[in-house]
């Protein structure tokens, strides 16, 4: 009866065993299962992260390249449209609209330098040659000088006058108080 009795205490000892390391199995394959899971979603949030950096820098690039496309353009369309679309493309404010002329007659002097130059070896090729240009002739830099020079001191006395104007508003402004003050004081 003690050997039956050991063996069945042996052998529920040793089921109790076996039971209990096959639950210790399935906690570890669902432990290391939970621990797969989260591997994955750590890989997959990298992975994504990765893709949205990606695509961010591909839409700075792109950015990037609009700017530099637009500002190309601008260039463009400086370089190539009439000093009158320059003026008329200004906001309809005088002080803006005398920039904007002002900025036009200066890009007008630079495209000038290169026809200046060409007048010039115009001018010492018939020198050279023995031919006597016209006494009336004017050419077109010349005329642009005299142009620009005008627009100089055109543009000096509007600059005057719109000083004086500003503080002959000052002085106005000033007489409102004045006269409001006296007004209340009545």
């Amino acid at each position: 009866m003690k050997r039956i009795t050991g063996v069945i205490l042996f052998l529920s000892c040793l089921t109790t065993v076996l039971y209990s390391q096959e639950v210790s199995e399935k906690e570890g394959r669902k432990v290391l299962e939970q621990i797969r899971r989260e591997i994955q979603f750590e890989e997959k949030a990298k992975q994504k992260a990765i893709e949205e950096a990606e695509k961010a820098r591909i839409a700075a690039e792109k950015e990037k390249e609009k700017k530099g496309k637009k500002i190309l353009e601008d260039i463009r369309r400086d370089m190539n449209e009439s000093l009158e679309e320059k003026v008329f493309r200004s906001e309809n404010d005088p002080e803006v609209r005398a920039a904007a002329t002002t900025a036009a007659f200066e890009t007008g002097r630079e495209r000038m330098a290169f026809l200046k130059m060409e007048e010039k070896e115009i001018m010492d090729l018939e020198k050279d040659l023995g031919i006597e240009g016209e006494e009336n002739r004017v050419f077109l830099s010349q005329k642009f000088d005299e142009v620009y020079e005008e627009f100089n001191s055109k543009n000096a006395e509007i600059q005057n006058l719109s000083d004086e104007n500003k503080k002959l508003n000052e002085y106005l402004t000033k007489l409102d108080r004045m006269e409001q003050k006296v007004k209340v004081g009545k």
